[in-house]
């Protein structure tokens, strides 16, 4: 059974011209798989990430994620389920400069009334899992790019959700940071078979993935399957760019590493 099902999804924003962001998209993720989308700019795959992640609400369609459909939700009910059933990774990295990285990764369990004993276990367990003990103590602003794209992943998991949503979680970093950055994330999922989804224009992040879902005017456009070796992998994503035509800065020209 698909742990996202979405069926028919359509988002149109009304304004002086209609824009029609996604049009009846149909897309499953099975538990466990690594999905990066991918499209030219406009294509709707940032609508499509807000739309999962009860952000932003379609004109129509359905989004079913393992026994709940959460657009179907009260306000409230929402985002109890957004809170404790998926985790969240930024650009932007999002954590509070008047906290420690500690106290911002445990913000998710904080929120929701953990005993400290438990709070204070899973922190331990992140922390070595994604290598960034030794940054508890600091705070945001004394971190590098990466250290805090990092810190902002173990936010996103240590709740266990089902689901982390990341949104170009290495557009904001360098070449190096970006590297480090999805090698967490494939760590994630090959250590922990944890599901991602993630908005990326950046081929080379991509392909970190099991899977590419490409997106062409709102529509789902082809699927790419990694299945061998990531050098492979990356070329089959950047000739599938190459067809969907988009900007230089969709069609990102680094070589893998």
């Amino acid at each position: 059974m698909a742990l996202v099902e979405i069926t028919g999804l359509t988002k149109i924003y009304e304004s002086h011209h209609a824009h029609r962001a996604l049009d009846n998209l149909q897309l499953q993720i099975e538990p466990g798989e690594f999905v990066g989308i991918m499209g030219p700019s406009g294509s709707g795959k940032t609508t499509l990430l807000h739309a999962i992640a009860t952000i932003d609400e379609p004109t129509a369609g359905r989004i079913r994620i393992g026994d709940a459909e959460p657009l179907r939700m009260h306000r409230d009910e929402m985002a109890l389920f957004r809170r404790r059933r998926l985790g969240f990774v930024f650009q932007q990295y999002n954590l509070l400069d008047s906290l420690t990285v500690a106290e911002n990764i445990v913000l998710p369990l904080t929120l929701d009334n953990r005993p400290v004993p438990e709070i204070e276990a899973r922190l331990t367990e992140v922390a070595k899992r994604l290598a960034i003990a030794e940054l508890l103590p600091r705070r945001v602003y004394e971190l590098s790019g990466g250290q805090m794209q990092r810190a902002a992943i173990a936010r996103a998991i240590i709740h266990r959700p089902e689901l982390v949503l990341a949104d170009e979680p290495t557009g904001s970093l360098d070449s190096r940071a970006s590297r480090e950055v999805m090698e967490t994330f494939a760590s994630l999922h090959d250590s922990e078979q944890t599901t991602i989804l993630m908005v990326t224009h950046d081929a080379v992040a991509a392909s970190y993935c099991s899977r590419v879902v490409f997106i062409k005017d709102g529509r789902l456009y082809h699927d790419l399957y990694r299945g061998g070796q990531r050098q492979a992998f990356f070329q089959r994503i950047i000739d599938m760019l190459s067809l969907l035509g988009g900007d230089g800065h969709d069609l990102n020209p680094t070589r893998l590493p």
